[in-house]
């Protein structure tokens, strides 16, 4: 990455969002970077072509409130669909904040998925076949217990998953401690909530809902409400917001390759399609696109960042495009 790149999203964007977060104004938070080269901390972390905007308008901005929060113990998520680059800052996020002396940890939703039988009986009679992901598959009563115990000031030690075991199946894989004051939970649904009156028209869909996806959907409602209690637990909501519902389509199928790539394992083409289906169809679309998101960044099929807005703030302009594109 080129952090002295060319930037898209819009210079009043980046203000209102500088200014939301009690961050200054845009050209004295600019020159604070740079000074302290903030901006070129950890770049190796990032894919070459990432564009900058990834950089100083999610990146830099979530360390600066960590810096401001120093000291507190705050919980901020993440929602991003499957592919989006998530992954990746989170993994910048964690390795600057190494550099920069910062209190940082990004725990993934993923890994509080059930052990290895539990699991399988939850994700049992999915008409998608998959094996894992689905609202349902995670220990919610482990994950509250840790996010609890962390906010009364203790170290915990949070569950790793590991996608790769039993075949591919995955399961739980060790513990990982947790004594960050800054704590970033991040997941593909983080943040949605359950509705009602659901339609089965998703123009998106190129097949529509089949009667057992459909039935699924609505079995899936009560089981997302119970996320909400974590959700309610945010301090802020960030949503990498999707200008097209089908990005997955595309993002998967490229972050698949990758890991094909760089470790010889993916999912196999069939697979892969059943979890693309799931992403497309188990949830309504509605749910992302009316997420009570804090920030809401927009972006495009090929991972560039085009708005930002902040749904709470009333100076917030409306979306330059729907979800569903």
């Amino acid at each position: 990455m080129d952090p002295e790149g060319q930037r898209l999203i819009p210079s009043d964007d980046q203000q209102r969002l500088l200014q939301h977060l009690d961050l200054g104004d845009a050209v004295t938070w600019f020159a604070e970077q740079r000074k302290t080269e903030r901006h070129q901390v950890a770049l190796d972390h990032w894919h070459p072509e990432a564009a900058p905007d990834w950089l100083w308008s999610i990146g830099l901005p979530l360390l600066s409130l960590a810096n401001q929060w120093r000291g507190q113990r705050r919980l901020v998520g993440l929602s991003a669909l499957p592919g989006c680059g998530k992954t990746t800052l989170g993994q910048w996020i964690e390795a600057a904040a190494k550099v920069l002396d910062l209190s940082i940890q990004v725990v993934s939703l993923d890994d509080f998925y059930f052990e290895a039988d539990q699991l399988d009986a939850a994700m049992r009679g999915n008409p998608w076949g998959v094996p894992r992901a689905l609202p349902g598959s995670h220990d919610l009563n482990l994950l509250q217990d840790c996010l609890l115990q962390w906010r009364q000031g203790q170290d915990v030690l949070m569950p790793c998953f590991d996608k790769a075991k039993r075949n591919g199946r995955g399961d739980r894989n060790g513990w990982r401690r947790c004594d960050a004051d800054f704590l970033i939970l991040e997941g593909w649904f983080v943040g949605c909530r359950a509705t009602g009156g659901l339609s089965s028209d998703e123009p998106h869909l190129d097949a529509p809902l089949s009667p057992q996806e459909l039935e699924w959907r609505q079995k899936l409602q009560p089981v997302l409400a119970k996320y909400e209690a974590i959700w309610d637990g945010f301090d802020q909501l960030w949503q990498l917001r999707a200008t097209d519902f089908n990005a997955p389509l595309l993002w998967k199928r490229q972050q698949e390759a990758t890991l094909q790539a760089q470790k010889g394992a993916s999912l196999s083409a069939s697979e892969l399609d059943r979890f693309i289906r799931m992403i497309l169809c188990s949830l309504p679309s509605s749910s992302f696109q009316d997420t009570l998101a804090d920030v809401v960044v927009e972006v495009d099929l090929d991972r560039t960042l085009r708005r930002i807005h902040l749904p709470n703030a009333i100076q917030d302009s409306p979306s330059s495009a729907s979800l569903t594109g």
